[in-house]
């Protein structure tokens, strides 16, 4: 059962990474540890190349599939726990 609701959680959380990525997918964006050492510098972030694209779509793309699979185990793990499967 423990098994089933951490499945479930990853799912839930990499389906919410998924889609967070995906609604700013366009926008030129940067992490937080990026930006925190940028700040103290004055520094401005360098611009995003074609594979720095490619990978915010593969994330993206990445928590929806993942995210559905684990969702579907943990699921899949609680019926089976419960004897409903």
């Amino acid at each position: 059962m423990i098994a089933g609701l951490v499945a479930l959680v990853m799912g839930l959380v990499a389906l919410s990474v998924g889609w967070n990525q995906w609604r700013y997918r366009k926008q030129e964006t940067i992490n937080l540890l990026e930006a925190a050492i940028l700040r103290p510098t004055g520094e401005e972030p360098l611009p995003l190349t074609k594979l720095d694209w490619f990978l915010k779509y593969l994330q993206a793309i990445l928590g929806f599939i993942l995210g559905s699979f684990f969702i579907f185990i943990g699921v899949a793990v609680i019926l089976d726990e419960l004897e409903l499967l």
